[in-house]
This record gives structure tokens, C-alpha cells and sequence, in this order.
């Protein structure tokens, strides 16, 4: 079996910021990173800040260019302008850091729900309204919400209504970006149980980018460690993350969970 999403080399780079119209040079955020991941896995991304790794997640859902190597997803190049309108396309979504602004605050929950439905499928106004419903019950939530603003809802709901509008048009990769860090402590705890039931019922295959170790612990299957925009370590089994061997991921596992 071929695998869902495939990185071949990827590198990434910036100018820097303030350095006159003349000689300004490239700072290299991303460098060569490669790997593979299949259907229904669930891959741990961990790295400081500043480590690139929000660059990373924009490269995967092609929010930036790779200025070399190649992104596969399902088999098609990212980077050619038919993958831009591909159908397929649907099948990639992803839940962010900052749930306030991933939304509009002047769309109600079920508009913010129904943004993906409403591109990518033609249905009902009735269908439409129950599958937002059966949305908002899949996250935890009920009808209440249908027409709350974001600004009458806590954190923790307002991601909820962010995870069901990822999951909306049921598909295949759904990317999570430092999608628990900016809830509480008991709240986080309910979105990873959410998430964990979420991966099993949808069969979904996913990537979670954090620096918390906990959140991957918790859900996922593979564990990359991420330094200075390159992979150090690649662990392919969870069970097998106390075996780490290079300093990076030691310092890591030692710091959060005392290994």
C-alpha cells in the first residue's frame, strides 16, 4: 500500500527581515525533510518553538511552497497546479493553534461548521442543517450551539465547533498544529479523549504538531523529533520511546516524562 502523504526531500527558506534592499540572505527553515506516513496512522511531530514546525505544517497543506523536493498526497504532487483543482483536495483538513481566529467571528456555529460543506458538496438546506447537527454531536455538543457566535463560547467549545468543521466532509488527513497548547490543563485532557474517540470512529489518518510530549503519548503511533527544521529521530513504534538515542530527544523525553 502506497502511503497517504509522502515528503521527498523538502526544503524551505526565508529572507531575513530587515536587512536592506541589498544583500539580504535566506535563513533555511526546512531542511531536507523526508517521510512517509500511511492510512489510519498517526504521526507525533515534537520540536521546540521556533523549530520550525508551523513551516512544516504549512508546506503539508501547500500554504507554502517547498523550494526544492516534493510533497505527495495520495499519490498526486502538491506543487502542480492540477493537484490545486483536484477533488482530493477535500480530503485534507486541520484544526490550529488559535481557535480565534481560525473562525469568523461574525459567522454563527453553524456557519463556521458549514463552510467546507458548502464548497466542496451541494445538498439541502434540510440536509444540511441535520448534518450540522450530527456535527455538533460527534464534538460533544448539541443544538444550543446552532446559532452562538464565536464570542459566546469558551475555548474548549469553540475548538469543538473548529474539530467539526475539520471533520465536516469526512476526510482522509486531518493536520492538528499546537491544536490543544492555548486550552487549560482539564480541557485539553477532554478534546484528546474527543480526538482519540474521533480517530477511531472517521478511521482518519493524522499528524499532530506539538511540543507537548503528553498530547503524543496519548494519540499517536509514530513520533518524529524535530530540531532546527530537520528530523533528528524517528521513532516508528510509541512503544518503543524510551529507546530514543539522540541527545535532542533524551533531553526531550527527560525534561517531560523523566525517562
Amino acid at each position: 500500500m502506497p502511503p497517504l502523504l509522502q515528503l521527498d526531500h523538502v526544503k524551505k527558506s526565508f529572507l531575513q527581515p530587515n536587512q536592506g534592499l541589498l544583500g539580504r540572505k535566506k535563513i533555511s527553515v526546512i531542511n531536507d525533510v523526508s517521510f512517509s506516513l500511511y492510512q489510519e496512522q498517526c504521526l507525533g511531530i515534537i520540536g521546540e518553538s521556533g523549530s520550525g514546525k508551523s513551516t512544516l505544517a504549512k508546506l503539508i497543506l501547500g500554504l507554502e511552497k517547498p523550494d526544492s523536493g516534493n510533497i505527495y498526497f495520495n499519490g498526486f504532487d502538491t506543487s502542480q497546479r492540477a493537484w490545486r483543482k483536484s477533488s482530493i483536495r477535500r480530503d485534507i483538513s486541520a484544526v490550529f493553534q488559535d481557535y480565534n481566529a481560525s473562525v469568523n467571528p461574525y459567522f454563527t456555529t453553524a456557519e463556521i461548521i458549514a463552510e467546507p460543506i458548502d464548497i466542496y458538496q451541494k445538498i439541502s438546506t434540510k440536509e444540511r442543517q441535520k448534518r450540522i447537527d450530527s456535527l455538533l454531536e460527534q464534538v460533544g455538543l448539541d443544538h444550543s450551539f446552532y446559532h452562538r457566535f464565536p464570542h459566546e463560547m469558551s475555548g474548549g467549545q469553540l475548538q469543538r465547533i473548529c474539530i467539526a468543521r475539520a471533520i465536516a466532509c469526512s476526510p482522509k488527513f486531518i493536520l492538528f498544529d499546537e491544536a490543544v497548547s492555548s486550552l487549560d490543563i482539564s480541557v485539553q485532557t477532554q478534546i484528546l479523549s474527543l480526538l482519540a474517540d474521533l480517530q477511531k470512529q472517521l478511521n482518519l489518518t493524522t499528524i499532530f504538531i506539538t511540543h507537548d510530549l503528553t498530547t503524543i503519548t496519548y494519540l499517536c503511533d509514530k513520533v518524529i523529533f524535530f530540531y532546527q527544521g530537520q528530523i533528528v529521530e524517528q521513532v516508528d513504534n510509541i512503544s518503543q520511546l524510551s529507546q530514543v538515542n539522540h541527545p535532542y530527544s533524551k533531553q526531550l523525553l527527560e525534561s517531560i516524562l523523566g525517562f
